[in-house]
């Protein structure tokens, strides 16, 4: 932003001094009761640094509020950009609650910050997401421009004519400009009826409602603050600055930032005691394992299984989290020593086994290349490991464009030529949305089978003939939202009972993991239930 415009007008960021400053875009008197409430559902309070600095935000996602990125840098005017990652200070945030004397909603920290380069706009991940909280409902971005003389709604917490820190959400309407736009991807306004942005009031939403719909258009930034409690009795202006969303440049930057994959979950027998482990690919790049352990029955003959504490294994592995086109990370027994090995997916298209040694895994050796087009890209093809032919060594499954599942045998060295073994998979390469592949030894006898999970959330096995997979049987039911979409949840397969039979793992977006035990036609709910 021009910094000649920026000092015309007063950020809203502003650091505290005797108590939190929340978001309040209102006077008092500009408060409505009805529309208060509804605004209270989607917007944010963010406390930043413990008290010394506070600011609102907009919640567009169960995972992600955006906000101004003037919130997160030590000169609010400055027209700094805050680093991305996690926030340099503490920062919580408090959704759905319209009344910040109540406990409905959530409260929960903040863990990453996703700036937006060229706009006061930042994305602000939240450690646990708000899916199923009774009071909370995200707002979607709007997609046709503001018109001049259109009247929105802004909301918050911060500052109105007579309080310093309300408990309440206020809110309060602003007249779109018909001149004077500050500059590219921005919105200039005018509180009407005495309603004004005060100090507190970045980030905070201006909306429109459509069709009963409530749609985001911009994003509080500064203001005149004119009748704001505090402020110079002689400045009565009312207009204010905020940053737009309803563009493409927006959306699309939204989409990459909530698209973009942390932690990366897989289940594997790193440690060789026949029970899987967890392994997690970090957001660091490190590779931790946490070993299944057994711990004592709480009832005669079930022993209760959990996953111990991280153990680094390797690391430099940033660019294999997920995204599509970079690399992929797999792990899986390719010698045969009972022990899974680690297997590299470079963006070269080569395919490279790391021996497990114990602790570690070793430089690797190239053995399989030509897979570009198989590193997650929306309707590309798909690589799985996995002991086809029973031998105890991991084969290379070959998922492709055409639908087509093919199998190459783990030859020592190099994976063969390969054969087909099923088709028809042409809507389960990893689309949002769309059906999922597994495999994983589900009945017992060392071979790995397929596994189908479905649109209609259904799970079922295909088991392993030998050159092909059957027609199957449903195993579970009811898993319509752990299908790849953002922030949802995750189903992983492995035996982690050591009973030589795959289990079902299932990752909830709480961050919780839970077991479900092979019981031989269906997944029965583990002692213990969940794992970590």
């Amino acid at each position: 932003m021009h910094s000649a415009r920026r000092a015309r007008f007063t950020a809203l960021a502003t650091p505290l001094v005797a108590g939190p400053l929340m978001l309040g875009a209102t006077s008092a008197q500009a408060v409505s009761g009805t529309a208060a409430a509804a605004a209270g559902s989607y917007t944010v309070r963010l406390d930043i640094g413990d008290g010394t600095r506070a600011c609102s935000g907009t919640l567009v996602d169960p995972r992600w509020v955006i906000t101004a990125a003037s919130c997160f840098v030590d000169n609010p005017a400055s027209g700094a950009v805050p680093a991305a990652g996690a926030p340099a200070l503490k920062t919580v945030a408090t959704i759905g609650r319209g009344d910040l004397t109540t406990t409905t909603g959530l409260v929960t920290e903040v863990t990453e910050l996703a700036p937006y380069q060229g706009r006061d706009l930042v994305m602000a991940r939240l450690a646990k997401p708000t899916t199923g909280i009774a009071g909370i409902t995200p707002v979607a971005f709007a997609t046709t421009a503001p018109a001049a003389g259109e009247t929105l709604k802004a909301a918050g917490f911060g500052r109105t004519k007579t309080e310093w820190s309300p408990l309440a959400v206020h809110t309060g309407s602003f007249a779109v400009d018909a001149s004077n736009v500050p500059a590219a991807g921005e919105l200039s306004v005018t509180g009407q009826d005495g309603a004004a942005a005060c100090a507190g009031d970045a980030g905070g939403p201006l909306v429109r409602e459509v069709a009963g719909k409530t749609e985001l258009v911009a994003v509080n930034s500064r203001s005149w603050q004119g009748g704001c409690f505090g402020q110079d009795p002689a400045e009565t202006r009312t207009g204010a600055v905020a940053s737009r969303v309803d563009d493409a440049a927006v959306a699309t930057w939204v989409k990459q930032v909530k698209d973009r994959l942390r932690e990366v979950v897989y289940t594997a027998d790193v440690t060789g005691d026949g029970a899987e482990d967890l392994i997690v690919l970090g957001t660091d790049g490190k590779v931790m394992v946490r070993n299944a352990l057994k711990s004592v029955a709480t009832t005669p003959g079930q022993p209760v299984y959990r996953f111990g504490n991280p153990v680094l294994w390797s690391q430099g592995w940033g660019n294999f989290l997920g995204q599509p086109g970079q690399g992929r990370l797999y792990f899986a027994d390719i010698n045969g020593d009972a022990k899974a090995d680690l297997i590299v997916h470079g963006t070269d298209g080569k395919v490279a086994v790391r021996i497990n040694k114990g602790t570690y895994f070793d430089g690797g050796t190239d053995w399989s290349q030509g897979w570009g087009n198989f590193l997650g890209q929306e309707g590309q093809g798909r690589l799985y490991f996995a002991d086809i032919n029973g031998d105890a060594k991991a084969d290379l499954i070959v998922h492709g464009t055409d639908g087509k599942v093919a199998v190459r045998i783990n030859k020592g060295t190099y994976f063969d030529g390969g054969t087909d073994w099923s088709q028809g998979w042409g809507n389960f390469l990893g689309q949002e949305g769309q059906g999922r592949l597994y495999f994983a030894d589900i009945t017992g006898d060392a071979k790995a089978d397929l596994i189908v999970h479905g649109t209609d959330g259904k799970v079922a096995v295909r088991t392993n003939m030998g050159t092909y997979f059957d027609g199957g049987t449903d195993w579970s039911t009811g898993w319509g939202n752990f299908l790849g979409q953002p922030g949802k949840g995750h189903l992983y397969f492995g035996d982690v009972n050591a009973d030589n039979k795959a289990d079902l793992l299932v990752h909830t977006t709480d961050g919780k993991i839970a077991a479900r035990l092979n019981s031989g036609t269906y997944f029965a709910i583990a002692p213990g239930d969940d794992w970590i």
